[in-house]
């Protein structure tokens, strides 16, 4: 099915009737419509929007106060109030979503801010919705930029059209309409808008096993956290002041290991030639963190499983050994990712990003929870994988850790982590500021929006996020240099601001500042920390009941080969289709 959305940022309710059946006239298939957050009796709201409603055959979205409650509704084509949504991020407890079944998709309708917020819109696909609604009231400000990039996050992550309308006159009056795969269908301000959508094509996509965010979702894997942050946040900083300093992202080319007999002198040669480029950007007294990309010592071969019993890097082990006298000798922080085996966890390896002390330590270790594994490219273990035993011996802090160290709170997520903001919000309760991100993003039709959600996981959480990606690869010594990797290596501020940025691929020792004091006193301001504001509570039951990807799927035998992952993943899209989560195409 084809039809029209269309979002009309009103002043007032004042005359509304009018603006709207020329927007139908107009646009002749609009069937949903959205109208802003209006500052009057909500009841009032309803019997304006309900005779429109009647006299267009539209389903429109708008949202008023009832009762004192920020309250959204949709009001059906027969004038009937057929749906009440009232504000999460102004409830108290475990929040309620509820959804609309219509010929055009399933509506969720969340009002104001709600949608800025990750958790709150998976509410909404936790019980099937296709089609989130936003009536809002924006002002211009500083987080302008932000909300964007929130928006079409939420739209990316969740396989969802989200469409705004924001009060016209004093305020924005945004008109944001975003497709499901992301992209921006029509963005304006103060004028009407419409645009096609496909919800057709909404369900294929939906139904394919191939990067489907939400259908790999481990929501289990996260309740737990939700659950112990609605007793206990991380302690804030007692001081609002903070260092400044230079972090070095170090986009490197990257040799690929092809064979045991070519290991240890590939390694060698990524290791020295990594270390020798660092080196006088690292040495400056200001620079105190340094971030190389993942696979910067081996690249990413597939191979089996006794391969990389032999081909993977031990943590700790000789290589990081070398990094920790780097780290020693110009006393700085060093982050980097490998393809990590570790002989406690017999075929199997990992993809770990670690974190090393200038006192040449080993002070963080994660391992990469949303992998290649279900996709089908590479036979990789995720704690999720082995859940069970991996808390068991570890404990649950070890699935998402955060260090405390001198030159702030420090996290890392690898690459294709970027696309569940569930573990960077994660991150940041645990009191996250500056989350190094080591990764490997290729030129692909995706890169435009997990990039933009990227930076709206930093505007949300208030942190500074230094992400190394590779420049340049090499996969066999008889093959060119390809750019295959695209660069682009970045660091984005706690506004989801591009501070430093690498424009393109190749070899560039990028130099970024982070002001941890300014984020401090961001943090300190409640008005401006959106991380502040999110209720952990409103989400943690949802998060433990929903049947999300399953934990320990190959707790008792490791995947052998990549093309297991993708099979798990249309047994989990069968099992959401019969829950009624998502509609069969």
């Amino acid at each position: 099915m084809r039809y029209h959305i269309g979002c009309l940022p009103l002043e007032s309710l004042v005359n509304c009737n009018h603006a709207i059946a020329r927007l139908k006239a107009r646009a002749p298939q609009l069937r949903v419509l959205v109208l802003p957050l209006f500052d009057v009796s909500g009841e009032d709201a309803l019997g304006v929007v309900a005779t429109s409603a009647k006299a267009n055959s539209l389903y429109i979205a708008c949202a008023a106060r009832i009762g004192g409650m920020l309250t959204g509704f949709v009001v059906d084509p027969q004038g009937n109030a057929a749906l009440r949504q009232s504000s999460v991020s102004e409830g108290k407890g475990a929040a309620d979503v509820s959804i609309l079944s219509t010929p055009y998709g399933e509506l969720a309708c969340l009002p104001g801010e709600d949608v800025a917020y990750a958790e709150y819109v998976r509410l909404t696909i936790f019980r099937g919705a296709e089609i989130v609604l936003n009536p809002t009231a924006e002002y211009a400000d500083d987080r302008a930029l932000a909300r964007g990039l929130l928006r079409g996050a939420r739209s990316w992550e969740n396989f969802v059209v989200l469409a705004s309308a924001g009060l016209g006159g004093d305020a924005d009056g945004v008109v944001d309409i975003r497709n499901f795969g992301g992209e921006t269908l029509i963005t304006t301000q103060r004028e009407a808008a419409t645009a096609a959508i496909d919800l057709a094509s909404l369900r294929k996509r939906r139904s394919e096993p191939w990067i489907n965010y939400p259908a790999q979702l481990r929501s289990q894997l996260y309740a737990g956290f939700y659950e112990r942050a609605a007793r206990n946040r991380a302690d804030a900083p007692a001081s609002q002041d903070g260092p400044v300093y230079d972090v070095l992202m170090m986009q490197v080319h990257e040799k690929f290991v092809t064979g045991l007999e070519t290991r240890d002198a590939t390694i060698k040669e990524n290791l020295d030639t990594c270390l020798g480029l660092a080196r006088m950007f690292a040495m400056r007294p200001t620079t105190r963190l340094v971030i190389f990309p993942e696979f910067f010592l081996q690249g990413s071969t597939p191979g089996t499983l006794d391969y990389w019993e032999k081909a993977g890097i031990r943590v700790p082990g000789p290589e990081t050994d070398q990094l920790a006298r780097f780290a020693q000798e110009c006393n700085v922080f060093l982050c980097g990712a490998v393809l990590e085996f570790d002989p406690d966890w017999p075929r199997r390896y990992f993809n770990t990003s670690f974190i090393i002390s200038p006192k040449g330590e080993i002070i963080l270790k994660y391992r990469k929870i949303q992998c290649a594994d279900l996709q089908g490219l590479l036979n990789v273990t995720t704690p999720g994988n082995v859940y069970s035993s991996y808390v068991q011996k570890y404990g649950e802090e070890a699935l998402i850790p955060v260090v405390d160290t001198e030159i702030g709170r420090l996290g890392t997520a690898i690459c294709f982590d970027s696309n569940w903001p569930e573990l960077w919000r994660v991150m940041a309760l645990k009191g996250a500021e500056v989350i190094c991100n080591p990764t490997s993003e290729i030129h692909s039709d995706r890169v435009t929006y997990w990039w933009a959600a990227k930076r709206a996981h930093a505007a949300e959480n208030v942190t500074y996020v230094a992400c190394a990606n590779a420049g340049s690869e090499q996969f066999h010594p008889s093959r060119p240099v390809t750019a295959m990797n695209r660069g682009h290596s970045s660091l984005i501020d706690f506004h989801g601001r591009l501070a430093a940025h690498a424009d393109g691929p190749g070899i560039i020792p990028l130099v970024g500042r982070i002001d941890l004091g300014a984020l401090r006193r961001t943090r300190a301001a409640r008005a401006e920390n959106a991380l502040a504001r999110f209720r952990p509570e409103a989400v943690a039951k949802a998060y433990r009941d929903y049947p999300g990807f399953p934990l320990d799927c190959f707790l008792d035998t490791p995947m052998e080969k990549g093309a297991e992952g993708p099979a798990l993943v249309v047994q989990q899209i069968k099992k959401l289709q019969a829950a009624g989560v998502y509609k069969a195409p």
